[in-house]
């Protein structure tokens, strides 16, 4: 187990550099034919691939020696990754099935998706309701040949949503042959099945034939996991780390009419059987126990296919197409309500039902009070997600000079989720229970559906639907071209570019959860669309051999709020010739999404609310305006500003021999203008800035509704360090050793929730981790290979807020309040001893670490956040693959 202060100091002194090594690799293969390419956050060709930014580069490699099935499992392990990343295991998500990349902690808003240098259409729903983002699961892992990680503002370059940084996922091209491979899966508790099949085939070549035409399918499927398949979660008695029994007695139990929960204990109900534990507080009842109904793993299944081609045309003109087709399927299981969860929607008149005498299941002279829990239906989410990304265009090295390009491109998300397990309130009311007194009809059984009317049950659990569907379409010319000499032998390369978007974003909930027939469960939709337009220009400045200077700029036109303009500046000085340094510095923003500018309004209530303009003695009980329940109605805002952003980056790169290089980088990133819902007591205390946002009765000057729309509010603030290695030592007879390392430190979270406030640092609180880090070493001797890879994340609060650092188990459990840092180490081994055959095993998390223990989790059943951590424990994963030709 790491330490922090030797990680620290250990890597520190290491230095790493994972992007300046991969530009070793490419200069020495490069040597003897120098060839310009494109680098990430930058649209100049260049023979040096280093350029003034930080760029952590994720080769094929790497890629089949991690193990990972999709690019969400694969990023989601990169240090720079930080809080607001999310998978398609995230529990109450609302947006199941899809997996998100959050760098520099600033969510997946500010972290802009590329595929191939272009965008990419975002999921058919919204993070949190509000926040669109691209789903990095609906990109086939199996076709990438690479991921590039810009760390550092990009607005100038590609415009919105670059605030953080890039993500330019690189598919594969000039693929020549025939190959099938496949892999198959296991844990060590011998779950979690999964297998994949992939047939790749290509004909033709750029270089001797002019063309390339290839194509790839691939399927991969993995089996869920329940919480109570694994053994920090193996039940819900929480009481041996210091935590509470969250089985629940709402599971077919009889009491005595008192109260709201009911009185003394008088049975249970015989579909159900009790608990037979001495000395547990429900024993002799029936428990509902969450973890056996929580997958902790979804069941996902995969199929794709991506089609590319290339062709010269003559005359330095060359066509280029790629299609790209892909379904997601996904399912997770969570558990159902029980009747006090529809009493505290205000659904039921009490939190248990009344069974009159009479009734089948009463066997007493008097009325009965039944705990109960609505899980005759299985309460389970189920997502389609069907995307298609198209991408046809042509390129000539020699168009009056210009190396010039231009494509269209079309994608497409359509994700369907359905759902099933939750109670329709009107039927429950009209159906169940008798609309005059709320006690239950005597027709109607419980715990046993198939005694019930089969119509009044698909009534009583209906099947919703919802649907999200988004398309971006854009258009594209960009050139570059050297356009004068310097002074110290260097030339000046310029590009420019017009880029034409639309984008459309669709979400329609089921009609029954639309017209608040679903009390447990909220609603919204949003239908809008827009067009974009820009255009930027970039220019390089080599003045001499060891000094460059970069300068870009980029003009965003938004049919809905209107212009903004973004610079970048850059410089690289290479003092030695080992030595550079360099830095960057970008202004960027967000446009607001067209779910935060057309969504519908969604309804719901504030209680303890204290109106300071009508009781401004906090103290005064007697005054009914010091403690209210207030309706609020949230939603979009037309009216919206784009978010705003200035980064900072300024590092060295150090290569002190020719098989050693190493990088330092810092940065720091302010956003400004924070798009989010207003909090209300804040409100309330600064009602006279924000007109309309509190509606007051005329007559008596009391609040009726509360309008916190999205507004444009607060700042975030962050700064740390990424340390980067590679190396490569050559043993001799005894193969090749090569060490590679990524550390990221943010040990700033600064956050003012409104203008004018106080910052306050988040680093270090709940999901907000200081630290995390991936050292690995790989061994190559003739066909074997043999490598390990040590994962860290360092610890955080359970603290939501730095305001929030007191914790109840400070002294009976004070390991509580905190999430426990977590190192994994996953190895690989690698043989290519058989003609035209490769072999492969993984073997994930080798010493079978459970996740920390994180306390904010229990009510999920899970214990652990899905941010940074995951149950599969020990995992085995067998790959191969045969090349026909």
């Amino acid at each position: 187990m790491f330490r922090l202060n030797t990680l620290s100091k250990a890597v520190l002194v290491l230095c790493t550099g994972a992007a300046v090594g991969n530009v070793v690799a490419q200069q020495q293969q490069q040597a003897a034919q120098p060839q310009r390419i494109e680098i990430t956050g930058s649209r100049i060709k260049r023979i040096d691939s280093e350029t003034p930014s930080p760029i952590q580069v994720i080769g094929r490699e790497q890629i089949e020696r991690a193990g990972a099935t999709t690019v969400a499992e694969l990023l989601k392990s990169t240090p720079a990754g930080n809080s607001g990343s999310f998978d398609e295991n995230a529990v109450a998500s609302f947006t199941p099935g899809a997996g998100s990349v959050s760098l520099r902690g600033l969510g997946a808003q500010a972290t802009l998706v590329l595929v191939n240098g272009r965008r990419v259409a975002p999921y058919g729903f919204a993070s949190g309701g509000q926040q669109t983002f691209v789903d990095i699961n609906s990109i086939p892992l199996a076709v990438v040949e690479k991921i590039e990680i810009l760390l550092d503002g990009a607005s100038a370059i590609y415009g919105s949503d670059a605030m953080a940084g890039v993500i330019n996922i690189i598919l594969k091209h000039d693929y020549k042959g025939f190959a099938v491979e496949g892999g198959v899966g296991q844990s060590g508790y011998q779950d979690a099945n999964s297998a994949s099949v992939g047939l790749t085939y290509g004909m033709g070549s750029i270089a001797t034939d002019g063309y390339n035409i290839f194509g790839s399918y691939s399927h991969q499927q993995r089996s869920p996991v329940r919480a109570s398949d694994r053994p920090m979660t193996a039940n819900g008695d929480f009481r041996r780390f210091g935590l509470t029994d969250l089985r629940s007695s709402y599971s077919g139990n009889l009491y005595t009419v008192s109260g709201l929960a009911g009185g003394a204990f008088r049975g249970t109900l015989s579909t159900c059987t009790p608990l037979d534990e001495p000395g547990a507080a429900t024993n002799g009842r029936c428990v509902y126990d969450g973890t056996a109904h929580q997958d902790v793993i979804a069941k996902t299944e995969r199929d794709s296919l991506f089609l590319a081609g290339t062709a010269e045309l003559g005359s330095g003109t060359t066509l280029f197409g790629d299609l790209n087709l892909v379904r997601n399927k996904y399912a997770q299981i969570s558990p159902s309500y029980s009747s006090s969860t529809y009493y505290s929607t205000g659904t039921l008149p009490t939190a248990v039902i009344v069974l009159p005498v009479g009734h089948p299941q009463n066997p007493g002279t008097t009325d009965l009070a039944l705990r109960y829990r609505f899980d005759d239906v299985e309460h389970k989410t189920s997502v389609v997600n069907d995307t298609q990304r198209m991408v046809l265009g042509a390129r000539n090295e020699n168009v009056f000079g210009w190396d010039a390009e231009t494509a269209l491109m079309y994608s497409h998300s359509n994700a369907k989720v359905t759902t099933t397990g939750f109670i329709r309130d009107s039927v429950l009311l009209d159906g169940v229970l008798d609309p005059e007194t709320g006690k239950a009809n005597t027709t109607f059984i419980f715990g046993n559906p198939s005694a019930n009317n089969a119509a009044l049950m698909s009534a009583l659990y209906p099947t919703l639907h919802e649907t999200g569907t988004t398309t971006t379409t854009s258009v594209d010319v960009r050139g570059t071209r050297e356009v004068f000499s310097l002074p110290g032998g260097g030339t000046a390369s310029l590009a420019v570019g017009l880029e034409a978007r639309g984008e459309k974003f669709n979400s329609t909930p089921d009609p029954l959860s639309a017209a608040g027939e679903i009390s447990v469960l909220g609603s919204s939709e949003s239908h809008g669309s827009r067009t974009v337009s820009a255009a930027y220009a970039e220019l390089s400045l080599p003045f001499t051999k060891t000094f460059e200077l970069s300068m870009a700029a980029r003009m965003d036109h938004y049919s809905d709020f209107g212009t903004a303009t973004t610079p970048k500046l850059g410089a690289k000085w290479k003092v030695l010739p080992n030595l550079a340094f360099r830095a960057t510095y970008a202004e960027g923003f967000r446009a607001p999404s067209l779910t935060e500018t057309t969504q519908s309004p969604t309804t719901g209530f504030y209680s303890g609310i204290r109106d300071p303009k009508l009781c401004p003695d906090p103290t005064d009980e007697t005054n009914d305006n010091c403690s209210l329940s207030v309706r609020a109605v949230s939603g979009s805002n037309p009216n919206l500003k784009p978010e705003h952003s200035k980064s900072f980056t300024a590092g060295l790169v150090f290569e002190p021999t020719d098989n050693v290089s190493i990088a330092f980088d810092a940065y720091r990133v302010k956003r400004t203008d924070e798009i989010s819902g207003i909090d209300p007591d804040y409100l309330l205390a600064h009602e006279s800035e924000y007109p309309g946002y509190v509606v007051r009765d005329p007559d008596t000057d009391e609040i009726k509704q509360l309008n916190l729309q999205y507004t444009n509010l607060g700042s975030t603030r962050v700064w740390g360090f990424d340390v980067d290695i590679k190396t490569s030592f050559s043993l001799a007879e005894y193969g090749k050793l090569k060490i590679n390392g990524v550390y990221n430190y943010l040990p700033s979270y600064w956050v003012a929730n409104v203008k004018g406030a106080p910052e306050v640092d988040y680093a270090g609180t709940w999901q907000q981790p200081k630290e995390r880090m991936s050292l690995g070493a790989t061994w190559e001797q003739g066909p074997w290979t043999v490598g390990i890879t040590w994962r860290y994340t360092g610890s955080y609060l359970r603290a939501f807020t730095p305001s929030d650092l007191s914790c109840s188990y400070s002294v009976s459990k004070p390991s509580l309040c905190s999430v426990a840092s977590w190192t994994t180490a996953d190895g690989f081994l690698g043989y290519k001893g058989f003609k035209n055959l490769e072999l492969g095993l993984v073997v994930l998390n080798i010493d079978n670490r459970e996740a920390p223990l994180d306390e904010r989790r229990a009510t999920r059943y899970t214990l652990f956040s899905s941010n940074y951590h995951n149950q599969l424990g020990r995992y085995f994963r067998a790959q191969a693959k045969y090349n026909f030709w």
